[in-house]
């Protein structure tokens, strides 16, 4: 299925798989929680190694300490995965076909000092981030990624899901290609950003795609989740 759906939606000098655009409304750009507590993020510090050396530096790092990262350090995380840096369009930290920006990201917090652990959404408008539901989740999001232990070990473990119709208005058919894309770029820029402040990061790729839609709460056909990835101290 995946290899047919790679043949049909490819661009040939005959035409490509979408048309100008979709009639209708553009999807909405954000997805904002209301009636949620809203925690505004610190200012993103400076990440202190250069990019070079973290590229060399760069390791899928499951083994963690179980100590806590600080507000910063995650702060600094969340800018580099979908951060606005440019206002006025306003653009984010990775790259998104037509700046359409379907993903959204969701962080379970384990350790995060000064941070009530529980699950939380990112407010991208803001920078900062929506509480919806307080509690100890290393237990369900480990039975979910398939008993993988760094998931409970892990001081933040990062949910990315996709919201497809933001793309498909404009790309129709190769959309679900340039989504698929985006998440490999906004994932390798939590992992360069771990990386450049001394944290480990590892992603998942196998978990129960719709328990854990539903521990998102999201629906799996509008909303779904794409991608896990987990960072926390390392222990090597």
């Amino acid at each position: 299925m995946g290899r047919a759906y790679h043949r049909w939606s490819r661009i040939t000098p005959h035409g490509v798989p979408w048309g100008r655009r979709q009639w209708g409304p553009r999807p909405p750009q954000y997805k904002l929680y209301t009636d949620v507590p809203v925690f505004p993020l610190p200012t993103p510090p400076q990440i202190p190694m250069s990019v070079s050396l973290a590229l060399e530096r760069r390791r899928s790092i499951r083994d963690y300490t179980g100590y806590p990262i600080s507000p910063d350090a995650l702060s600094a995380l969340l800018h580099a995965a979908q951060g606005i840096t440019e206002p006025s369009y306003p653009k984010r930290a990775a790259p998104s076909a037509g700046a359409l920006y379907p993903l959204e990201l969701y962080a379970i917090l384990h350790r995060v000092r000064d941070v009530e652990p529980g699950l939380y959404h990112y407010r991208v408008t803001e920078h900062a981030l929506e509480q919806l539901r307080l509690g100890d989740l290393r237990k369900p999001i480990t039975r979910i990624c398939l008993d993988q232990e760094h998931a409970h070990t892990a001081a933040v473990v990062f949910v990315i899901t996709g919201v497809f119709a933001r793309t498909e208005w404009k790309y129709e058919g190769r959309a679900y290609r340039y989504v698929l894309q985006e998440v490999g770029h906004v994932g390798e820029n939590i992992y360069l950003a771990a990386t450049g402040l001394g944290l480990g990061a590892c992603a998942i790729g196998a978990y129960f795609d719709e328990e854990l839609d539903a521990l998102l709460g999201v629906d799996g056909e509008e909303e779904t989740s794409l991608y896990v990835l987990t960072v926390g101290q390392p222990a090597i």
